[in-house]
């Protein structure tokens, strides 16, 4: 008694961790009891017991822990510190309660889990019990399988996670425990009454006979779609509503198509990546070109085995594409195209949008070997193309079937129709827009429509009325305006008849109710691989992009129609030699087409003169482009020995792509010869400027992978420097939009590593323009250079660093006006970094590894660190999954050795660059506990934290830190140096953000308690931050929250509320929307005064200004003056100033300097004074003065 008298009036905390279990037992029975009477979630009782609820859990006597488990679980249901305290508890849950022999024991266990997972923390749960599976005790496996599955069949897929608990299903199946494997099957069968058939592939490679007992428990499942029965707490609306229709509905019956049903679940996230890369026969490449067909069929027949994996890893599979795409497209077997489509449908499945960038390479071939008529042959390839398709986007194959809607088989035409109707199926309003719609529904009407065989007709009726079924009637209906009623009437009739894929509505029953279980749409387009040089065909030419949409000026004149014909990329069929020389015998000067190919250079030079001149004068709407350059190829071609008739070679291509209508199927008619000369020194010049030209006409991006492919491929140093020259001039003048930046940085690499001097500084000079538009993330990608090249690579950094890229003055990007401008803004709007490939280094943290970070031996925890360092330093940029590494970083930063704390801050800070913003998932996790360093008593420390996490917010930005209760939570700990950190940081980046989230006003009550901290500098960064936070919550808030303080202290902090509603900022206005430029970051130049109706497009010809200047004879009023920077003549601009303004008062002599870039100076008269406005035009000055002026 005497030592029952000596615990007995202990408090109850001090109860509950006494060494006698009857205490222990007193004191979970007097905190349960005391959890119960507790009503306010946030009372600070529940503080006293956070450290506390995992020895609850645990007690090592049996009695006292059931007591435990009770109280604990009160605890969690009812405190809001709970969820701190998940992994300690359900940790201990697992193996010190699922291991006991009592049945209340475990359910109590049980229903802690569950609670955890009702208050937000299911991850966490999820994460303890699939590492309680590989527990030696049977017990404790079988437990944690039970609660998996009551996990499930409670909160459903939605809430639990259901891939890794699928993962784990076979390996249960084979334990020797009966009792697990039967609870196994449990599970197994409430994750199938849940995804369904999602569930069968993962599970196919097991044993058969249990495969079969599985199958006969899912068909005894009830086929209504299960509902979540227990609901998380932010959940509660969805609870109310489930009950309500409960009530109207007491049967359990409810309407089709809830939203809220069981979400459908892709088996193909639940499967593993297969490798099947290395698993390729040794001579696959030496068998798949041999001349027995047997040979041929064999390896084809191998890789088809492989490929029927339903889950490929990724890799390079370039040459697997080739070596398919050539069986296709020119084996004469039809069984080995056959299995060669199979193939690549076999690929395009395992490896969905991964296998995006190969589309352009076999969607053509595809198409055109349509011709074959044989039913498994079209059967086939109708699977391949549209499995491919589903890898990538409609946009990034338009070129390709528009190529092929002219062809002259009308079994490819109709089945490029029917490609057409089932890929329409997968679009959306979004995916399908009317710059893409639009020439594809011409092509259909103006060929297929009209065509004499009738399944070419149906076809192009079917895919009309997909059209229309996807995008709507009213989108549509303007392209069939001159269509007769009766094919109308058709096209709506199989509109009618039209599934979409998914089971989707249309775009006018989207308006009620949304979809939810759409197809994939179309994400930013993939990036092909290197092209092929070796048959520059129609189908080559168009990997990338889409028609162009054009916006016609205001004006109707001659010279709209001419811009607007030059801003639509055109699609056209790759023409044999012959068609080419009849094409052009019609436009050509008869001599010229007799000399071109004479031994005398004297008359290919006097050829090609007439030549040129005969193509500067051509109309250039009856220009036969591709005609023309394929005809500079007739012998001697381009092996011309005499430079001079080369340069006026070169010089034709360039005038051909500015004034025709130059496809990407004549730019590779000639790319690979103009490539080669720009490492000629007497023909460089020509080289490039018809290098400048086929990117104008055919967009850089597509053209620059052009010539660097073609240029590394050529082996010649010289042509490989100049190539990376002529580049960085060109991207400075069109602009970075649509790089392939993934495909630069290789080719870069190559050339750092060439042995030719001039080669490596071009690649030096490359790297400089592309810092100016990628900054600083570009350098990461070469820190494993030679340390001299490094230097040089740093050095040329240097002469950039803070230079604003210029603006674009050739290309689209100049061009962009209206809706054009807003498309290729959203292009733009992802930053430049996140085209680059991010690695998934998940795997490279082992458990080794983590266990090392967490070591008791400071020198192995350094090590742990330096190898973390090394895996984010090697992948560049990862992916947000880093497996274990959080929880491991998150305990040093709490580190006593200081030296390891700046380590992991450090880590964190390369982490920032290297995962970019998906960084976001993980602020809860490692973000939050950066605020824990800024309290540590080292100036250097604080540093070093602020540092880091001021690199956090620069990626994930402010709204994931205000919300929640974290941040005030940090800001409640009585640390001053926290305090002190915290408050100036938030004072620094508040007044900078538009909008906040409600829950920083949970921060007030302790901002008001900085206020009358001891220490001083706390008090002063807490006043001044009072006019941030007023600035986002209002006066009228924050001053009633005062009015819950006490009155001494409410006098006090009203006082200096007062005085802070003086000096609150106004809020940031949001950002005007300007012009893009190719790199996002050139800015638009104001109007000037006077000038408000000024509009903003790039220019083509100011000379073209000048002529309207002095066609027009307009009075300036008040312009006094024009300068203008383009060359020109300047006799021509002293006529334009003397025609247009005649009243010119500034001198000559005065004019200002310009800047460097094409700008218009007007000098004007305003109030006596001469005054001097530089405008800045982005578009078709010739419409803009036309607008002004009248």
């Amino acid at each position: 008694m005497g030592d029952d008298s000596e615990w007995m009036t202990l408090p109850t905390d001090q109860k509950c961790e006494h060494k006698v279990w009857k205490a222990r037992l007193s004191g979970y029975t007097e905190a349960l009891q005391q959890f119960q009477r507790v009503t306010d979630e946030k009372s600070p009782e529940w503080g006293k017991y956070q450290g506390l609820i995992k020895t609850f859990v645990a007690d090592s006597n049996a009695v006292a822990q059931l007591k435990g488990l009770e109280a604990a679980l009160a605890y969690v249901e009812k405190a809001h510190v709970a969820s701190r305290t998940v992994g300690e508890v359900v940790s201990g849950v697992v193996c010190k309660v699922f291991n006991q022999p009592k049945a209340r024991a475990k359910e109590l266990g049980s229903d802690i889990c569950l609670m955890y997972i009702e208050i937000e923390k299911g991850e966490v749960v999820q994460e303890e019990l699939l590492k309680g599976l590989d527990n030696k005790n049977p017990k404790i496996a079988l437990a944690c399988v039970e609660v998996l599955r009551r996990a499930v069949s409670e909160f459903g897929p939605k809430v639990i996670t259901l891939k890794p608990v699928v993962k784990v299903l076979p390996k249960l199946f084979e334990l020797r425990e009966k009792a697990v494997r039967d609870e196994a099957k449990l599970l197994a069968v409430e994750v199938y009454r849940w995804i369904r058939d999602a569930l069968r592939p993962p599970l196919q490679n097991i044993n058969a006979v249990l495969l079969k007992d599985l199958e006969e428990e899912w068909a005894k499942l009830p086929s209504s779609v299960p509902r979540q029965s227990r609901f998380l707490r932010s959940q509660q609306d969805l609870r109310a509503k489930y009950e309500e229709q409960q009530q109207q509905q007491p049967d359990g019956d409810t309407a089709d198509g809830d939203g809220d049903a069981a979400p459908t679940v892709d088996a193909y996230e639940l499967l593993e990546a297969v490798e099947i890369l290395s698993k390729m026969p040794k001579d696959f490449y030496e068998k798949i070109e041999a001349k027995k067909w047997q040979e041929r069929k064999e390896a084809l027949e191998a890789l088809e085995t492989l490929t029927t994996n339903p889950k490929l890893q990724a890799g390079e599979y370039g040459d697997v594409v080739k070596a398919l795409n050539k069986v296709i497209g020119k084996d004469t077997n039809v069984m080995l195209v056959t299995i060669a489509a199979k193939c690549v449908a076999g690929l395009a499945t395992g490896l969905r949008k991964k296998f995006g960038v190969y589309a352009g390479h076999l969607v053509p071939t595809m198409l055109e070997k349509f011709k074959e008529r044989k039913t498994q042959v079209v059967q086939a390839l109708q699977e391949a193309v549209d499995a491919v398709f589903l890898s990538t986007t409609l946009q990034n194959i338009s070129e390709d079937v528009l190529a092929v809607m002219d062809n002259k088989n009308p079994s490819v035409k109709q089945q490029a129709s029917l490609f057409l109707s089932r890929s329409f199926c997968h679009c959306t309003t979004t995916t399908l827009p009317k710059s893409l719609l639009k020439p594809l529904c011409v092509a259909l009407l103006k060929v297929h429509l009209h065509d004499s065989a009738p399944e070419v007709r149906d076809a192009a009726f079917e895919a009309l009325g997909t059209a229309m079924k996807v995008v709507g009637e009213r989108a549509v209906n303007p392209f069939l305006a001159d269509v007769d009623k009766l094919k109308i009437d058709k096209i709506k009739e199989c509109s009618e008849k039209v599934e979409l894929a998914g089971g989707r509505k249309t775009s006018g029953q989207m308006k009620k109710k949304p979809v939810s279980n759409a197809e994939p749409t179309a994400e930013a387009s993939a990036r092909p691989s290197a092209p092929s040089r070796k048959t520059p065909t129609a189908s080559a030419a168009a990997k990338q992009s889409a028609p162009k949409k054009g916006k016609a000026p205001a004006s109707k004149g001659a010279a709209a129609t001419t811009k607007n014909a030059k801003n639509k990329e055109t699609v056209e069929p790759e023409l044999s030699l012959e068609v080419c020389e009849e094409q052009a015998a019609m436009v050509l000067p008869a001599s010229c087409m007799q000399t071109l190919d004479s031994a005398n250079w004297k008359e290919r030079l006097a050829a090609m003169e007439d030549f040129h001149k005969a193509v500067e004068q051509m109309d250039s709407r009856e220009m036969p482009c591709q005609a023309l350059v394929r005809l500079l190829a007739k012998k001697p071609g381009w092996k011309e020995t005499n430079f001079q008739v080369m340069q006026l070679k070169l010089q034709v291509v360039a005038t051909v792509a500015q004034r025709g209508s130059f496809s990407r199927t004549s730019a590779l008619a000639v790319l690979e010869a103009v490539v080669d000369r720009t490492g000629d020194i007497k023909c460089s010049g020509r080289a490039k400027e018809a290098l400048s030209a086929v990117a104008e006409a055919c967009k850089l991006p597509w053209t620059a992978e052009q010539v660097v492919f073609i240029a590394f491929g050529q082996k010649n140093p010289k042509n490989q420097a100049e190539a990376l020259c002529w580049l960085s001039s060109a991207i400075k003048e069109f602009g970075f939009a649509g790089i392939n930046v993934k495909a630069f940085i290789n080719n870069v690499k190559t050339a750092l590593a060439a042995t030719n001097p001039a080669v490596r500084s071009a690649a030096v000079s490359l790297l400089g323009v592309m810092y100016m538009y990628m900054g600083a993330p570009l350098r990461i990608f070469f820190e494993d250079e030679r340390t001299s090249l490094l230097s040089q690579i740093d050095a040329e950094f240097e002469k950039v660093k803070g230079q604003t890229p210029p603006a674009p003055i050739r290309g689209s990007s100049k061009a962009s006006t209206g809706e054009e401008a807003d498309e290729q803004e959203e292009e733009l709007g992802t930053d430049v970094v996140d085209l680059l490939p991010r690695i998934d280094i998940s795997d490279k943290i082992t458990s080794e590894m983590v266990s090392k970070i967490g070591d008791k031996n400071w020198k192995l925890r350094k090590e742990g660190l330096d190898e973390v360092a090394a895996v984010l330093s090697d992948a560049k940029f990862i992916t947000a999954s880093i497996g274990e590494l959080p929880l491991a970083l998150k305990a040093r930063l709490t580190d006593s050795n200081k030296i390891l704390v700046q380590r992991t801050l450090s880590i964190l800070q390369q982490m920032a660059v290297a995962m970019g913003p998906a960084l976001r998932q993980h602020i809860r996790g490692l973000g939050f506990p950066i605020l824990n360093v800024l309290g540590d008593s080292k100036n250097s420390v604080r540093a070093a934290g602020l540092a880091t996490l001021n690199m956090w917010v620069e990626q994930t930005g402010m709204k994931e830190w205000l919300e929640g209760e974290e941040l005030s939570e940090e800001l409640k700990k009585e640390n001053p140096f926290l305090r002190h950190e915290l408050l100036a940081w938030l004072a620094g980046k508040l007044p900078s953000l538009r909008s906040v989230p409600s829950d920083l006003s949970l921060c007030v009550p302790h901002l008001y308690c900085c206020l009358e901290d001891r220490n001083v500098d706390v008090r002063k960064k807490a006043q001044d931050a009072l006019p941030a936070f007023m600035m986002h919550l209002g006066f009228d808030k924050m001053n009633k929250a005062a009015a819950k303080l006490k009155p001494a202290s409410k006098d006090q902090v009203v006082g200096l509320l007062e005085k802070a509603r003086a000096s609150v900022p106004a809020k940031p206005s949001a950002p005007t929307k300007t012009t893009p430029a190719a790199s996002g970051s050139v800015k638009a130049t104001q109007s000037p005064p006077g000038l408000n109706r000024l509009a903003f497009f790039p220019t083509t010809s100011l000379h073209g200004i000048f002529t309207a200047l002095i066609a027009l004879e307009v009075d300036f009023s008040s312009v006094i003056g024009f300068q203008c920077m383009y060359p020109h003549p300047q006799g021509f601009l002293d006529k334009a100033v003397t025609k247009c303004m005649p009243c010119v008062e500034q001198p000559k002599n005065e004019i200002k300097e310009m800047p460097n870039w094409w700008a218009c100076c007007i000098y004007r008269r305003s109030s006596g004074t001469v005054t001097f406005d530089v405008i800045h035009f982005y578009g078709c000055i010739f419409f803009f003065f036309f607008f002004f002026f009248f």
